[in-house]
């Protein structure tokens, strides 16, 4: 790791084309989450080019994908404390299985949330006809009560 190149909050700026104080902002958001970043005797962080890559995905993701920046925060938090990257490189380098175990999961997951959905309208639209049943017959009952009334007013008028 000794050999390998840093970059300066300025440099990062430039690369990923963003302000210095954004770059800031974002690593120190980033620490708050657990990330670690090198620093120079002086203990000014310096960036690697895996650092370089997780804050140009958050930028990425805040601006082309419209996630908020604690969504993008939260998210390379995440694949940095699971030991991912965001790095093509490193994503070669990752277990297949794990990604494929990950997947499989995920697919799980999204099948049992549309049967829940599926559930959850069914029931809205059960919902929707009982509510409608009850509504005609309220609204039968007050025909019934106005039509009586107007009976019991036309007697006492002849």
């Amino acid at each position: 790791m000794k050999n390998e190149k840093t970059y300066t909050t300025g440099e990062v700026a430039k690369r990923i084309n963003i302000s210095p104080v954004t770059v800031r902002k974002y690593a120190q958001l980033l620490e708050g989450k657990g990330y670690v970043y090198t620093r120079d005797h002086k203990g000014w962080r310096q960036f690697t080019d895996q650092d370089l890559g997780a804050l140009e995905h958050i930028s990425t993701l805040r601006h082309n994908n419209h996630f908020s920046l604690e969504e993008s925060i939260n998210q390379i938090s995440s694949l940095y404390r699971d030991k991912f990257s965001v790095l093509p490189s490193d994503m070669a380098i990752q277990e297949e299985t794990s990604l494929e175990d990950f997947m499989k999961t995920q697919v799980e997951f999204n099948k049992k949330v549309l049967d829940r959905l599926d559930q959850q309208e069914k029931r809205q639209a059960e919902r929707d006809q009982n509510l409608t049943i009850a509504m005609r017959g309220i609204l039968d009952n007050k025909r019934q009560i106005a039509s009586a009334k107007q009976k019991r007013w036309w007697k006492f008028w002849k």
